[in-house]
């Protein structure tokens, strides 16, 4: 059996995490390269074998999870879209970065891990890799990415790659299950975690022209995607900044849930923020370019219900005792940001593909340089607006109170029964309401089909005793 500790959600962890991402939004002095350099691949290893007591940390092929106070579990079902989860360890020797600058000043060997989610017949594959850098702000490895979007992943035939690069994660793998993780190691902590970004390229490159084991057989790759969450779009800013312009490793970045300066260069950027991101208008005023889109979702919480409910019981599962945290408001904003996230991953593609460029977007509304601008029920005005925010049925804010990551949470607070009757006297209108609502993101390019259906499903199974 496998020597399993408890991860514990610690300030300690998620201070080292976050401290290190600070040095990360410092202008870049680099320019980005005209054409992708060559470097060195990973050594790639494996797949790891699978066992009853032996399993990839946050599988989603795993064990049962458990259910949790929260709410019914999101399930990620990977036999329904003919998908299959792999794991691999990674070798090579990385150099060192400096984000701020871009200099090199050192190099070491590392050994990590990529979890690989796939269709298991290459020839449903599109071509498209995400790649992954996982978060760590809870101490441990979370795929958030993956948690948001593994539906439109798999509909779309897209290979999803998580990445462990940072020292924190590694770590907790290796105090986790020794033995399936023993050996992993990406620098010892006086380097904090300058050799990520070399890796992160290494993976990529190897994604495209594997060493050793082939994780992707009989895959063609034409483009990689870099996608990262909060504390890992934080590190992406720092490796698009500085990092990016000499490897030229990845086709596009989505940065979302991050603020930070963003150098201008020639490879496509979307920065995705939820209402929780948005501190200031000044930084609502941050200009669209021939390179880059901003884009903000109403409503929308750092950490929302949809994401929360699919990883929780997997922290459940791999992390017993994690205590839940305790806010002042019910948490998790109910607005679905992954469904404009979905919509923002397809325009990224095809920007990288074929050079059709993202839609622009409203940015959210302020009464001043500091204060939001609300509607009578609390409820955010401008920015992309779904329709669960539009034709509105609760407050959802991006804020919240109580414990540390309540902040982060949101709030979702329902209606009373005499404000929906007052608003929505007749089942038909609010149907209307909401299909107005629904086609209108759709056109405006912030809405996918699949996900347009789902909101339309919703709103016909909503009821309220009146109607």
């Amino acid at each position: 059996m496998s020597s399993r500790t408890p991860l514990r959600i610690g300030a300690a962890a998620t201070g080292m995490a976050v401290a290190s991402t600070l040095l990360l939004a410092q202008p870049a002095r680099s320019e980005p390269a005209d054409e992708p350099a060559g470097g060195p691949a990973a050594t790639v290893s494996g797949p790891v074998p699978v066992t009853d007591d032996s399993y990839p940390f946050m599988s989603a092929d795993g064990p049962q999870a458990p259910p949790i106070e929260a709410g019914e579990p999101v399930e990620v079902d990977l036999d329904a879209y003919g998908y299959v989860e792999e794991e691999f360890l990674l070798e090579g020797t990385a150099e060192h970065y400096d984000p701020a600058t871009g200099e090199v000043t050192g190099v070491s060997p590392y050994t990590t891990r990529m979890v690989v989610r796939r269709p298991e017949d290459a020839r449903d594959s599109s071509g498209t890799a995400f790649l992954e850098w996982n978060n760590v702000s809870f101490g441990q490895d979370i795929e958030i990415d993956w948690f948001l979007s593994n539906d439109y992943f798999m509909r779309e035939g897209h290979v999803w790659v998580g990445l462990s690069v940072q020292r924190v994660g590694v770590d907790a793998l290796r105090a986790w299950d020794p033995r399936r993780y023993g050996d992993l190691s990406v620098g010892d902590p006086g380097l904090v975690d300058a050799p990520a970004f070399d890796i992160y390229s290494q993976t990529a490159r190897t994604l495209r022209s594997p060493e050793g084991v082939d994780p992707l057989p009989g895959f063609d790759v034409d483009t990689v995607i870099a996608t990262g969450h909060s504390q890992s779009a934080r590190y992406l800013i720092g490796y698009h900044n500085a990092v990016h312009p000499a490897h030229g490793a990845v086709d596009g970045f989505m940065i979302h849930g991050a603020p930070g300066r963003l150098a201008q260069g020639t490879t496509p950027v979307m920065r995705l923020m939820a209402e929780t991101d948005v501190r200031l208008r000044s930084e609502s005023l941050e200009p669209d370019s021939e390179f880059y889109r901003r884009w903000e979702v109403a409503g929308t919480a750092h950490v929302g219900a949809h994401e929360y409910l699919t990883f929780a019981p997997l922290i459940a599962r791999d992390n017993p005792g994690t205590e839940p945290q305790r806010c002042d408001r019910p948490p998790l904003s109910r607005i679905p940001f992954h469904h404009v996230l979905n919509s923002a991953y397809d325009h990224l593609v095809d920007w990288v593909e074929d050079g059709t460029a993202p839609p622009a977007a409203p940015r959210l509304e302020w009464a001043d340089a500091t204060t939001p601008s609300r509607d009578e029920h609390g409820n955010r005005l401008g920015g992309i607006r779904l329709s669960e925010h539009e034709v509105a049925t609760a407050l959802n804010q991006g804020t919240n109170t109580g414990d540390p990551f309540c902040v982060l949470m949101g709030a979702h607070v329902p209606f009373s029964e005499e404000t929906l009757a007052e608003l929505y006297p007749r089942r038909g209108g609010y149907l209307r309401w909401v299909n107005r609502a629904v086609h209108e993101a759709r056109h405006d390019g912030y809405l996918l089909a699949e996900d347009a259906r789902a909101s339309r499903v919703t709103a016909l199974r909503t009821d309220h005793p009146w109607w």
